[in-house]
């Protein structure tokens, strides 16, 4: 998947790093707070004990519960045939992202669009009627996503759209399959503010890749929500009563993407996280420059830097593919600091909790996904 600070190209970099400070994994609980694609926390899933993952996105939960949480073989490939044969169906996402709709937009072709709308009312009807159980489901709507993003008509990021469709865009989407690793490793899967969810979980290892700059996620993929959930569509309005062209509704703004603010909520994380070894990526055009980030984590133990160059997320328009410096910050937290969180943690653990009944994650009828797998 396209996609703003993606970590590919520099997974051995991290892992490198990552095993100058603690070189046996295997027994380890590793958490990647600000999952995102879950390029992360995938590569490291059969390298540790337990993966923790979280984001703040709908899209990314979804990402994440299929290559994080599914760890058995579900008869995966054989669904994807079935699946990518579905009729097409004029439902809310064609209607919002494609020529077929009232406005024109053109995320998707049409016949693209369609077929998403296809396969998303397929799938909710074959898990409420249990066909499928809820690992072939989330499969199944990873799969959907990875393959939709490879026929969007953008330059990367769904903050516009393309005037004409170009040669990607134009083809007929195929649904393909995208396998989680199959392994014994242990799960939990967050979807929710990371200052909050920090509270809550302790662990050895935890990696943080904060937003960089005041581009958000959630006005640049909003696209990949609605597929997610297409009872989520709300469009706002201008002072016209005219939709927005992009098909925006109201989205979340990362306080880790204003300055103002950025360096306080930084700190307040490490504060309260409960590991031994913290890692964070960020690089030389961020918010916080380097003696931000230093100077926050020298206040709770030991610290290095590791650094890289490499060339920067460049989205189709961009003719030229800067480099920029990777950092990687490693704080070895003072055990003062860890054994005080880890004990404010155990406390909250020990309060008596008033359980309810989840809701269901996904629904057209448009209720509310749960915080965590």
């Amino acid at each position: 998947m396209r996609y703003i600070g993606n970590k590919t190209k520099l997974l051995q970099f991290i892992e490198n790093t990552i095993k100058e400070f603690e070189p046996n994994l295997e027994d380890k609980v590793f958490c990647d707070l600000f999952s995102g694609t879950a390029t992360v926390a995938k590569h490291f899933k059969s390298k540790c004990a337990k993966i923790i993952s979280n984001d703040y996105e709908q899209y990314s939960f979804i990402l994440q519960r299929n290559y994080i949480g599914n760890t058995k073989d579900e008869d995966f490939t054989s669904l994807i045939e079935r699946y990518d044969n579905v009729a097409g169906l004029h439902g809310p996402l064609t209607e919002a992202l494609s020529p077929g709709g009232k406005e024109g937009r053109m995320f998707f072709t049409e016949y693209n669009a369609k077929k998403i709308d296809g396969i998303r009312d397929k799938l909710e009807k074959e898990k409420s009627s249990g066909i499928i159980n809820d690992n072939q489901y989330y499969f199944l709507l990873c799969s959907l996503l990875e393959s939709a993003d490879s026929y969007g008509n953008t330059t990367g990021v769904y903050g516009a759209f393309l005037k004409k469709f170009n040669t990607r865009a134009s083809g007929k989407l195929v649904l393909k399959a995208y396998q989680p690793e199959l392994c014994n490793t242990k799960s939990k899967i967050f979807k929710g503010d990371s200052n909050v969810i920090i509270k809550s979980i302790s662990g050895d290892i935890l990696y943080l890749d904060p937003p960089y700059n005041n581009r958000q996620y959630s006005s640049n993929y909003h696209v990949l929500n609605y597929i997610c959930d297409p009872s989520s569509i709300n469009i706002k309005l201008n002072k016209q009563n005219q939709e927005s062209k992009t098909a925006l509704g109201t989205y979340n703004i990362s306080k880790y993407s204003r300055k103002a603010e950025a360096l306080k909520t930084f700190e307040e994380l490490i504060a309260n996280s409960s590991f031994k070894k913290i890692f964070v990526s960020y690089n030389d055009e961020g918010i916080m420059n380097l003696e931000d980030v230093k100077g926050v984590l020298e206040k709770y133990g030991t610290y290095h830097l590791r650094t890289k160059e490499h060339k920067r997320y460049k989205s189709n328009k961009e003719t030229v593919n800067k480099s920029v410096i990777e950092y990687i910050h490693i704080l070895i937290k003072e055990e003062q600091w860890v054994s005080k969180q880890l004990s404010i943690l155990t406390r909250h653990i020990e309060k008596p909790v008033v359980k309810t009944k989840p809701k269901p994650l996904l629904s057209f009828s448009g209720s509310v996904g749960r915080d965590s797998y």
